[in-house]
């Protein structure tokens, strides 16, 4: 257990403080998203009834992502109504204009939030590598 407790802390200064061997000082390094998050975020004036007036057209429209590869994951929010993706994309500009041409982002109704996803980059501090 001790152990345990040892290595989270770690983590958490690796994370939080150091660099890996052979960048201090160098430019951090820019990598294209491959990975992204999205999650809706309920807009201004949204109804259960506009909603369900284009519910149909969006399913069919994330099951086209899914069948394009561009929709790796979907859940179903446990907080609130409201879906969370993770995209498979080339970058985060596609991965804006996917869920922009959803029918609900496409009527005002929902907005997303979008985050980057990568590598555990702290892992290769305790490592001694240098970033992927």
């Amino acid at each position: 257990m001790r152990m345990l407790i040892l290595l989270a802390s770690l983590l958490m200064t690796a994370a939080v403080s150091a660099e890996p061997a052979g960048t201090q000082g160098a430019a951090p390094m820019v990598s294209t998203p491959k990975l992204v998050l999205a999650m809706d975020r309920i807009l201004p004036g949204t109804t259960e009834s506009k909603v369900k007036a284009r519910l149909n057209e969006e399913v069919r429209a994330v099951v086209n992502l899914y069948l394009a590869g561009h929709v790796r994951e979907w859940y179903f929010r446990q907080d609130r109504p409201g879906a969370v993706f993770i995209l498979e994309v080339a970058s985060l500009e596609e991965a804006e204009k996917l869920v922009e041409s959803l029918p609900l982002s496409r009527a005002g109704l929902i907005a997303y939030d979008l985050v980057p996803l990568g590598p555990y980059v702290p892992l290769a501090t305790l490592l001694g590598a240098s970033k992927p």
